[in-house]
């Protein structure tokens, strides 16, 4: 008698506590999960973080300018000497000043110059140019000097390198919206299969507690009969057993709720001290789509398979990148001097031009990557069309346990029926002594078991349906079959 206090005061107190409680049905669970859940935050980061990395890629269009400035020191000033040059000036002007001379003393009827007299004038002329004419020494840059620079590049062709970096940018960002919805599909499913998971154990405990008040009532009914003595004392002490076993089990089925109910407040990123009221019911709701329908969906709408074809992608992009570089690079550039008094007579204020490149020979690794890229490729392929044969293996299990579990749930109707009909009968012949406690007890423990494997044959098929729709990349589409008319439980 304490036990079944007990387990009533348990109930009792529950029921209470879900009086304060929060209702919530399956779709306000998933819409929960998508706002709250930590994993879907990092994803959606990783989109923000793939989005700037796009418009980072955009600014190779673009030209490219810097400012750079410092002091220098050399260890002398730097300078041009022009000593030779002005050697050479004296001694053509000497020589000619000589000749000259020469050709005077002829003009005047005398005779030329002798060569100690060319050698003495050449000398004297020598000498005299020399003091005239400055040295040719000019300082170019001060040992100390300041520099600011403006310089510019703006790219004009770099051989398709820059359109396929920002191709491949964009299909990054698309990996990660995808890998995000992934997320989101597999958050989704987690939610129902915990969802399913608190209603299959409220189900199970409303049997139990059926169960539990038959068993109380057959208790109640052996002993009154025993006390009459019409029935042994061990078909008492047999309806005692039974009555224990009934409250052992619904406090085990309590605590599993209590559990089930942890696991979904967690999957949906609530408070574990929240306090949420699922009240819904395990009842037959069929599906119309085919085993192909399936297919056909999961090929357009699985987040991996657009991966996998994003990738795919992503590899044309890098054989075009690879392939630029047996291209040549043009690109125009300038620059500007800032503080131009600190230039010399033989650097430019600004320059501007045209400059291009091409590599010749690098050890053939340019080719080699490009063979390396090929086989990328080849292994993407080989990749998808494994993913695809793993897809059909899935939808074609999960299809057929949904098949199998309908099935249960159709012909259990009835052995519910026989069962329960078996139970009736034998609570009559035991009030009359004509059947023992055993018989009640085995019947009322035949009608609980056809009842929660009823129950379980419905969560199974759900579950099924969950697992399909998570296979074909829209796990909300189970929502539709939930919400469904009720057909018949």
């Amino acid at each position: 008698m304490k036990n079944v206090i007990s387990v009533l005061l348990v109930t009792f107190l529950c029921s209470i506590s879900y009086v304060h409680a929060q209702p919530i049905t399956l779709k306000q669970a998933i819409d929960a999960a998508i706002s709250n859940n930590d994993k879907i935050k990092q994803y959606s980061e990783k989109v923000e973080q793939k989005k700037k990395a796009v418009t980072e890629s955009k600014g190779n269009y673009l030209p490219s300018i810097n400012l750079t400035g410092g002091f220098h020191h050399m260890d002398e000033n730097l300078s041009m000497d022009l000593e030779p040059v002005r050697q050479a000036m004296i001694k053509i002007q000497a020589g000619n000043q000589v000749e000259f001379a020469n050709v005077y003393n002829l003009l005047q009827g005398g005779s030329g110059l002798t060569p100690q007299q060319r050698a003495s004038l050449y000398s004297s002329y020598s000498n005299n140019l020399g003091n005239q004419i400055p040295l040719f020494v000019e300082t170019i840059k001060k040992q100390d000097y300041w520099s600011t620079t403006l310089t510019g590049t703006q790219p004009l062709f770099m051989g398709g390198k820059i359109i396929s970096a920002s191709h491949i940018a964009e299909k990054e960002k698309a990996i990660a919206e995808e890998e995000l919805e992934k997320t989101k599909n597999e958050i989704t499913s987690e939610v129902i299969s915990n969802y399913l998971n608190v209603v299959l154990m409220q189900n199970v405990i409303a049997v139990r507690q059926n169960v539990l008040a038959g068993m109380q009532q057959h208790r109640n009914d052996a002993k009154r009969i025993y006390e009459e003595g019409i029935i042994a004392k061990n078909q008492f002490l047999r309806s005692e057993v039974a009555l224990a076993d009934a409250e052992r089990n619904l406090s085990d089925d309590n605590n599993k709720l209590s559990l089930a109910l942890i696991a979904l407040k967690n999957s949906m990123g609530r408070n574990m001290n929240d306090v949420i009221d699922v009240n819904d019911e395990l009842v037959y709701k069929s599906i119309s789509d085919s085993l192909n329908n399936f297919k056909e969906d999961a090929y357009t709408s699985q987040p991996i398979l657009k991966i996998i074809q994003l990738k795919k992608d992503q590899i044309s992009d890098k054989f075009n990148i690879e392939r630029s570089e047996f291209l040549p690079k043009i690109y125009f550039f300038g620059k500007y001097e800032l503080m131009d008094k600190y230039l010399s007579i033989l650097e430019p204020k600004w320059v501007v031009g045209i400059q291009g490149s091409i590599n010749l020979f690098n050890g053939f690794k340019d080719k080699n990557k490009l063979q390396e890229i090929k086989h990328q490729g080849n292994e993407i392929d080989y990749l998808e069309s494994d993913t695809k044969n793993k897809i059909d293996l899935l939808l074609e299990k999960n299809y057929r346990d949904m098949l199998n579990s309908k099935y249960r749930f159709e012909k259990l109707e009835a052995n519910i029926n026989l069962a329960d009909e078996n139970l009736r009968l034998t609570s009559g012949r035991f009030q009359t002594g004509m059947s023992t406690s055993l018989d009640v007890i085995d019947a009322q423990l035949v009608l609980e078991k056809n009842l929660i494997e009823r129950k379980f044959s419905l969560f199974e098929y759900y579950k099924s349906i969950n697992e399909i729709y998570l296979t074909t990349g829209n796990p909300r589409e189970f929502l539709n079959v939930w919400n469904k008319q009720l057909q018949y439980e």
